[in-house]
């Protein structure tokens, strides 16, 4: 499997603090790690799943519980991602109000790594006792995204990227073949705006498309990007252009574009493949559903990681650390990955005859589909100039007729100033 380097990750220098609300001088001590454990212990593990993730969750948990009965895992869902975010931001402050692990997405924990709150993991990987089987065998693309300056900070868990979903019943009527690129994606579009009236094609996050656009023209997100400069109206103009022709649309207030296409209202769309569950519901017996590669040669990857706070004890650090190597062993990835739609992380998950022959639309092209990754630096100022990018395409995308393009990728110029400074 070729898989290509991801973008480089923000070195951010260790501090050692005592924080203001605690008293507690907080010191990591990452040489010195429990091998074994004497008695029972407990620890509080944060995440925010719903509905069939969250069961499946449990039910993962359940099992770690029953072949490790020295061990208790408190699950508390803090009801969605924003709210955890939040909560997380909230008790960096006071570490001891902290759970011990916490599902994460790499830029809300920023701040946590510069007070030195996390638990550096790579000498509990690397341990000939309790150590990780086999961590190469995390995809590459994702295990990339976990490291900094050499240190392992986190182990993915939910991932996800993002495919083109398709109606293959149209594609076929047609003659069409899913596009490999953006310029085949506009075509595609048009031909089926031509032929069936409708709408060809959409992006369910402008963030992603944005961001993606220009990392497969040679350009990243971060201060160097110059947003009045060509690849950055390229990328808006190309939308744009979609819009006024009525080929592309955006979600606007469908939130995600598989309500539309499952009412055969748009011909296909790109968005994450873990709402694959969504999208066969909604295609019901309309239409066959197909899925293919995102239509450009590096895609991004999405989902959380699963972080450890160093306030824990030594020998909650040690049973978090054998409840996540349970969690992303092969047979639970493979079990997991069936029950939810995202991607196992471990490429022997991926090859497993279970997964392949799950019905999963994804399983057949998950190589493929997570062939070349890239993601976006973890830090605050970056997330920032992203969540930003969807403002201003939406404003532009939504008044096609007087799109503004230079007043509104202006005032973008100008936020990033702030947010880059």
């Amino acid at each position: 499997m070729k898989l290509k380097k991801l973008l480089p990750l923000l070195f951010v220098p260790f501090v050692f603090i005592s924080c203001s609300n605690d008293t507690t001088e907080v010191v990591d001590e990452p040489d010195i790690i429990l091998t074994e454990l004497i008695e029972p212990v407990e620890f509080v593990f944060w995440h925010a799943m719903a509905g069939t993730q969250q069961e499946m969750l449990i039910e993962l948990t359940n099992r770690f519980m029953a072949e490790h009965p020295d061990i208790n895992v408190i699950l508390q869902n803090q009801s969605s991602y924003k709210d955890l975010q939040q909560k997380l931001t909230l008790n960096m402050a006071s570490p001891k109000q902290l759970p011990n692990i916490t599902q994460a997405y790499p830029n809300w924990m920023e701040t946590a790594l510069i007070d030195n709150l996390l638990v550096d993991l790579t000498p509990y990987i690397e341990d000939p006792i309790v150590g990780y089987d086999n961590y190469e065998d995390i995809l590459q693309g994702f295990r990339d995204a976990t490291e900094i300056d050499g240190k392992i900070y986190s182990i993915p868990f939910n991932k996800s990227t993002e495919v083109l979903w398709y109606n293959k019943t149209l594609f076929d009527e047609l003659g069409l073949t899913p596009p490999t690129n953006y310029e085949e994606l506009a075509e595609t579009a048009k031909i089926i705006h031509d032929k069936k009236g409708i709408v060809g094609a959409g992006f369910d996050s402008l963030s992603n498309y944005y961001t993606t656009y220009l990392y497969n023209h040679g350009k990243l997100l971060d201060s160097d990007l110059d947003v009045m400069g060509p690849e950055s109206r390229e990328a808006v103009q190309y939308y744009l252009d979609g819009i006024n022709d009525g080929y592309f649309r955006i979600a606007g207030t469908d939130n995600f574009l598989s309500g539309p296409f499952g009412n055969e209202l748009i011909g296909m769309y790109i968005g994450s493949n873990a709402g694959e569950s969504f999208v066969i519901k909604g295609a019901g017996d309309k239409f066959e559903v197909g899925v293919a590669p995102y239509p450009a040669e590096v895609v991004m990857q999405q989902g959380t990681d699963i972080f450890m706070f160093n306030p824990s004890t030594k020998e909650q650090r040690l049973a978090a650390f054998e409840y996540l190597k349970y969690l992303t062993s092969t047979d639970s990835q493979v079990d997991w990955a069936v029950a939810t739609g995202y991607i196992p992380v471990r490429i022997s998950a991926m090859e497993t005859p279970t997964y392949i022959t799950s019905g999963s639309l994804i399983a057949p092209i998950v190589e493929e589909t997570t062939d070349s990754l890239y993601t976006t630096a973890p830090d605050l100022a970056t997330d920032s100039a992203y969540r930003e990018s969807a403002t201003v395409l939406e404003t532009i995308l939504a008044q096609p007729d007087e799109p503004d393009v230079d007043g509104n990728l202006q005032r973008y110029h100008d936020t990033l100033l702030g947010v880059w400074e």
